[in-house]
């Protein structure tokens, strides 16, 4: 495809964090194993478009504290006016959160990896060059299931947002799904980045110099068609690396093939506090951001929002849009109201491995979604 005239500086680099054997895994109770060797790397990957960014962790979470250090470093050592801090929630990482998603933290390794989150975002900077965006929508690849009930939404929005510079090299595809990293399962004592490693694997092999920023969706409720209780160290068919290729493979098809049109547009980005509700009456603080990329809105919501916020938000927000979550901090799971009804892992029981004193109370994430489509400029559903 040819190329447009030149737009916004863009960036990108990769880190490879891969944690040494031995240290705690975090994603599953049942699991109480540390690691016992390498399937495949663990990165910092980070993009910059214009005077904003997003670096995401190959980890099941990160604490709101260690996103917040991040940021205040980049944007006190650096012209950047805006930057997102994220997990692919990957359950075949390293425990990061502390007093959160099991244990023990190594301290070491997590200022390792805030160290690879604020260089790789440096790096990124000083290679930024002229670029023009390109915007698509990949086909529904099959692959996410709701896996709290057979009639439950999923969100199966597949958005492409390619960068390519005066020569038409690329130099980043962002894109997102909305499907648990967990088609490894609690049996699983290697380090794997799961079905998002493949994805970029993919992208990367297909986009020679590029960079694959792979943004994990509001998959809450969402994952290849295990139940959520599905965590013990049985071995199943399902649940192997073959399977993870599988899945990553056809994802990152649907991601190459999607059809892309030149996008142009501002460039910048808004973030907002929101309190939200215990269910024992404390709360948590907590941050949304929405970035503009070249016109291309990017939602970026905390915690483990439901396919059904994702929706909301595609409907309010009408347009070229990715969202995502597990962004500035993972401190559980946000079901909408009517998931209440239904009770659950997600509703009832997930709380307790997250370190919680209890769990997020109905009406959290229509305050995620409000304050989302605020400062999107739209007005809340």
């Amino acid at each position: 495809m040819s190329s447009p005239p030149d737009g916004v500086l863009v960036g990108a680099h990769v880190a490879d964090v891969t944690p040494p054997v031995g240290l705690a895994m975090s994603g599953f109770l049942a699991r109480t194993s540390p690691a016992t060797g390498t399937h495949d790397p663990l990165t910092v990957r980070a993009v910059t478009i214009g005077s904003t960014a997003v670096v995401t962790v190959d980890a099941c979470g990160l604490h709101e504290d260690t996103c917040v250090r991040v940021r205040e470093r980049l944007l006190g050592a650096s012209d950047l006016t805006a930057v997102v801090v994220t997990a692919t929630h990957t359950h075949g990482g390293p425990a990061l959160v502390p007093g959160r998603l099991g244990g023990p933290v190594d301290s070491g390794y997590l200022r390792r990896v805030e160290q690879a989150c604020v260089e790789a975002v440096l790096r990124a900077r000083t290679k930024a060059r002229p670029a023009t965006a390109w915007f698509g929508s990949g086909a529904d690849p099959d692959v996410t299931r709701n896996r709290r009930r057979p009639d439950g939404p999923v969100d199966t929005a597949l958005p492409v947002l390619s960068y390519l510079d005066p020569a038409g090299r690329v130099i980043a595809v962002i894109t997102s799904y909305a499907c648990h990293p967990v088609v490894l399962g609690a049996d699983n004592t290697l380090w794997t980045a799961d079905y998002p490693g493949v994805v970029r694997r993919e992208i990367e092999a297909a986009r020679p110099g590029g960079v694959a920023l792979f943004l994990t969706g509001c998959c809450g409720d969402a994952n290849t068609g295990h139940p959520a209780s599905a965590s013990t160290l049985t071995v199943s068919d399902s649940r192997t690396f073959e399977a993870c290729e599988k899945a990553g493979r056809r994802i990152a098809q649907a991601v190459l093939d999607a059809p892309a049109t030149p996008t142009a547009g501002p460039t910048g980005a808004r973030s907002g506090e929101v309190v939200l509700d215990r269910r024992d009456g404390g709360s948590w603080r907590g941050r949304v951001s929405v970035l503009t990329w070249s016109g291309v809105r990017l939602v970026a919501l905390p915690g483990e929002p439901f396919a059904a916020t994702a929706l909301a938000l595609r409907a309010g927000l009408p347009g070229q849009l990715l969202t995502f979550g597990y962004a500035d901090g993972c401190p559980g799971y946000f079901p909408t109201r009517e998931e209440f009804a239904y009770g659950g892992y997600e509703v009832e029981e997930a709380h307790r491995y997250y370190g919680m004193p209890a769990a997020f109370a109905p009406g959290c994430a229509e305050r995620l979604r409000d304050e989302a489509l605020h400062l999107a400029g739209a007005a809340p559903a």
